[in-house]
């Protein structure tokens, strides 16, 4: 023990050396314990002529936070320097909680320095052990010391002291500011019948907080207190007391918005809507959800004048406001469109896709020639859904347009304007290099349909080139007419899989097939996926009466088109049926299992039940799950 003292007593003695060296190494070493003698050390350290070794100190005393520092730390507070107080003062917020108790015994200090540094603290520890102490400095004899008092309660927040505060202001006129800011930081409703007097005050900074203060506290009550002031000559005073019901509004519930809906907004339009340009959530809200009943050229024109600074969510919002105002909307965009900046163009036309109509369209034909390949595409996407047949003309040279984008948006409005007359034109799109044109051009001249469409599609089954096929057949299926089904038979036995599989799939789509040969066919191909697709097109087209056709399939000797079959027989509910799959529970292949015990689990049969036990005991585990709910159906669980 005795060199444990005489260890300490040394770093002590080292503290005072003016050796630099020596100093900081004694700090660092101190701060390795938590001894009294240590803390103690380390107090001392603050007041080293080096800022990096009283920093270094001040560390390791936040580190320590302990309750033996915070008696030692609190005699700086009153120290001449102020780097030094303000030092200790950090130190004994970074402790918090445990440096409170000492800070209360000492918050009576006859030092007003001492007294103000501790309620300060205190403020920034919000322990509510303070409240009762610190509401007692209100009462100080020195102004500073009540302010500062009144700004600690604020930032603890406890109720408690609102009645303490409310008697301040009556008693310390100097006082009333951060006694206000205060109240509206504890955010006590009961103080509301207070704030309201106080707007009274002839002392402008006291108003003004007052107004900040009710909109932090305010219920939907409070905004007939606050309107009077939006009309204020301070500007200052009026714009405060419109953030304030703001404030309000957005806490309120969607019923209570009818206190705001008679406020003189237009008074604060460039306010509201800077605010939505500097993505102010409060007065965004506030104003989009005035805008169905607050509008006119004014409103709309600096609504317009936010969309190129909003996020997308607000975008969207933004976009069905105008659509919601309609045709005036669209005409202000139309004419902005001509002078903006090819990125506002973008946005303009976003937004007029909601609004877009025969005359709007006229208007935006001129901007098919705008370099920006990005506005050519939109444009040519609201020419189509505008209905215009006189855009037929300008959509036509769009698809023939340098960039592909431009083209494929052409190409798939012409099929909502055009006719069979132009479907040799869009036809031509089949043939492009890139694949979204080509599928546009199909796009088109599946929406136009009729025999002249359905004819160049069947031709194409047998197109020199594969992909053409390919999007010849499914073209076919979409159009999904009568007309398409003797087409769609006969590539039923294409050369290509692919092409024979999606005939399948567009046949089951169509429906009305009288012969199920060509199908059924399909049942023997070679290659697996057309046989899954033929399985599945007789369930859809005959129901449970495919069964007698797909049954061999369930020895299929691809195990995914056994799996498949197994699968369509159990949604097919007839419990007549388990008996095929019995067989299937006692397959060499787990996967074949679980897809009959599934399809088990639809169907029951008490025949399976030895088989369904054994199953939920093998190793596999993947098979448990499935055979358990099984025999959980045929009532063995």
């Amino acid at each position: 023990m005795g060199n444990v003292v005489e260890h300490f007593g040394q770093l002590l003695t080292s503290l005072r050396s003016p050796d630099f060296n020596e100093r900081e190494n004694a700090v660092r070493e101190l701060g390795s314990h938590n001894e009294d003698a240590a803390v103690t050390g380390l107090v001392m350290a603050l007041e080293d002529p080096d800022t990096g070794i009283r920093e270094m100190a001040a560390d390791h005393l936040a580190a320590i936070a302990g309750v033996t520092a915070a008696p030692l730390l609190i005699r700086f507070l009153g120290h001449d320097d102020i780097g030094t107080r303000n030092l200790a003062a950090e130190i004994l917020v970074t402790i918090g909680a445990p440096a409170v108790p000492a800070m209360l015994q000492h918050i009576e200090d006859d030092d007003i320095d001492v007294r103000k540094f501790l309620v300060d603290i205190l403020g920034r520890i919000r322990d509510e052990r303070a409240v009762e102490p610190v509401c007692q400095r209100l009462r100080d004899g020195n102004t500073n010391v009540v302010c500062s008092a009144a700004e600690a309660l604020g930032e603890i927040g406890s109720a408690e002291a609102a009645v303490h505060l409310i008697a301040t202001y009556a008693r310390t006129e100097d006082a009333r500011l951060p006694v206000v800011e205060a109240l509206g930081k504890i955010g006590d409703r009961s103080t509301l019948k207070h704030l309201y007097e106080f707007l009274k005050t002839d002392d402008v900074m006291i108003r003004y907080a007052t107004l900040e203060a009710i909109g932090r506290i305010g219920v939907s009550d409070s905004v007939k207190k606050l309107a009077p002031f939006l009309y204020s000559p301070d500007r200052a005073i009026a714009e405060t007391a419109l953030m304030a019901i703001i404030h309000i509004s957005n806490r309120s519930n969607r019923h209570d918005r009818g206190a705001t809906e008679d406020l003189p907004l237009h008074r604060f339009t460039s306010l509201l809507f800077d605010g939505i340009r500097n993505r102010n959530e409060d007065v965004t809200k506030f104003t989009l959800n005035r805008l169905t009943h607050w509008h006119g050229n004014t409103v709309i024109e600096e609504l317009l004048g936010t969309i190129d600074f909003v996020d997308d969510d607000i975008f969207r919002w933004i976009a069905d406001i105008l659509a919601g105002v309609g045709y005036p909307a669209g005409k202000m965009i139309t004419k902005k469109l001509a002078t903006a900046s090819n990125r506002f163009k973008i946005k303009l036309l976003d937004v007029l896709k909601y609004i877009i109509v025969g005359d709007l369209a006229e208007e935006i034909l001129p901007l098919a020639d705008v370099q920006d390949p990005e506005v050519r595409q939109r444009v040519a996407h609201l020419l189509g859904i505008s209905g215009y047949s006189r855009a037929i003309q300008t959509l036509k040279k769009l698809a023939l347009d340098a960039n592909g984008h431009v083209r494929a948006a052409a190409l798939s409005a012409l099929g909502w304007l055009c006719a069979e007359d132009d479907i040799d034109f869009i036809m031509t799109g089949l043939d492009d290099r890139y694949p979204e044109v080509r599928e546009a051009a199909a796009g088109a001249m599946i929406i136009i349909g009729g025999p002249k469409a359905i004819a160049k599609f069947s031709a194409d089954l047998y197109h020199p080139e594969i992909e053409r096929q390919r999007l010849a057949v499914k073209a076919l299926g979409w159009i999904g007419e009568l007309d398409v089904i003797d087409p769609l038979l006969r590539a039923t036995s294409h050369p290509d899989a692919a092409v024979r599989k999606s005939a399948i799939n567009a046949l089951a789509r169509v429906g009305h097939l009288t012969d199920m040969e060509a199908i059924k066919a399909t049942l023997q191909d070679e290659n697996s996926a057309v046989r899954k697709a033929a399985i599945s097109a007789l369930v859809s087209l005959e129901g449970t009466n495919a069964i007698h056709d797909i049954r061999p399939l369930l020895e299929d000797e691809d195990v995914w088109v056994r799996y498949h079959a197994i699968g369509c027989v159990g949604e097919m509910g007839k419990k007549e049926f388990a008996e095929y799959l019995l067989p299937s529970l006692e397959a060499d292949l787990d996967i074949v299992r679980i897809a009959a015990a599934r399809a088990m689990s639809v169907l029951g049969d008490r025949r399976a039940i030895p088989t369904l036990n054994k199953m939920v005991g093998e190793k596999n585990r993947e098979l448990v799950p499935p055979g358990e709910a099984a025999l959980l159906n045929t009532g063995d669980r």
